[in-house]
């Protein structure tokens, strides 16, 4: 059998061991440490990196480190045999929070990779939770708790009255809470959990928008799309165009932001990408 190559080589190779992934996903397109988003947060897009050498890409890990929300990082090891040389980065990959840590070989495809990419969360709620924890704005166990909540209760629920039973309190209670917390009111929650839910099957399904609407409560695709379009900016062949996730949940949290549904000064560190005259990235 012949050897499986470290790396796989891209056209024109990428001397950085990075590669963005774009739709239509049929490539990996060589990166560099200069790379800027054209606009936030960037849709669709997923970052590669071959990890060989972790004394020589220290920079990268930085700048990985730094990258913009919402953009989901996949690592490749090397093989095993020269896992050592990659060592003194390697213990610390979880601090980039990857989408996925591969093996070198032949999955490191684009065809592979874009399963991965379009790929539901293996626990809906708890992928959301994390993330927004990691982003600055559940700062309690309590209201993270009560997040998540939200979203393991969708799509069986789409009424904040109905919710608000399921989740045993009332509706006043649990509204007291997000906004002692600075965060959007329950009832925006439940609108995002549900087209979160819808976004993520209509990536991963090839069930009809209409079908996926009716899902998660809609009375039809119509209406779904309009939605969604207010509160992420995009329609559902444009969500099934721009694989992954974590763009939808910062496209909302952009329009919350603009909306004054989070607190701007409490979460200023969290959120000063997309307030007013910073919405557009450097070139």
């Amino acid at each position: 059998n012949p050897e499986v190559p470290m790396f796989v080589p891209l056209a024109p190779a990428s001397a950085t061991r990075l590669a963005l992934f774009a739709p239509p996903y049929d490539q990996f397109l060589p990166l560099d440490l200069n790379w800027r988003a054209h606009e936030l947060p960037p849709r669709g897009l997923a970052i590669i990196w071959w990890l060989v050498d972790g004394q020589d890409q220290q920079d990268q890990f930085k700048w990985l480190a730094n990258r913009p929300y919402g953009v989901p990082l996949f690592v490749v090891l090397p093989p095993a045999s020269e896992l050592a040389r990659a060592m003194p980065l390697l213990r610390f990959v979880n601090a980039l929070v990857p989408r996925a840590v591969l093996p070198t070989g032949s999955i490191i495809a684009p065809r592979y990779i874009k399963q991965i990419l379009a790929m539901p969360p293996r626990n809906f709620a708890h992928a959301v939770g994390a993330y927004l924890e990691l982003r600055g704005l559940l700062r309690t166990p309590k209201i993270r708790n009560e997040v998540e909540q939200i979203f393991r209760l969708v799509p069986s629920v789409s009424s904040i009255s109905a919710l608000a039973r399921r989740m045993s309190t009332s509706r006043r209670t649990l509204g007291r809470h997000f906004a002692a917390a600075g965060l959007p009111v329950p009832s925006h929650w439940l609108q995002f959990a549900r087209l979160l839910y819808a976004s993520i099957h209509l990536q991963a399904e090839r069930a009809t928008v209409f079908r996926i609407a009716s899902r998660v409560g809609y009375p039809d695709g119509f209406t779904m799309s309009n939605q969604m379009k207010r509160l992420i900016g995009c329609r559902p062949t444009e969500v099934r165009e721009y694989l992954g996730w974590e763009w939808v949940v910062e496209s909302w949290i952009r329009h919350e932001v603009s909306a004054g549904g989070i607190d701007r000064v409490r979460f200023e560190s969290a959120v000063r990408v997309y307030l007013p005259g910073r919405a557009s990235p450097p070139e």
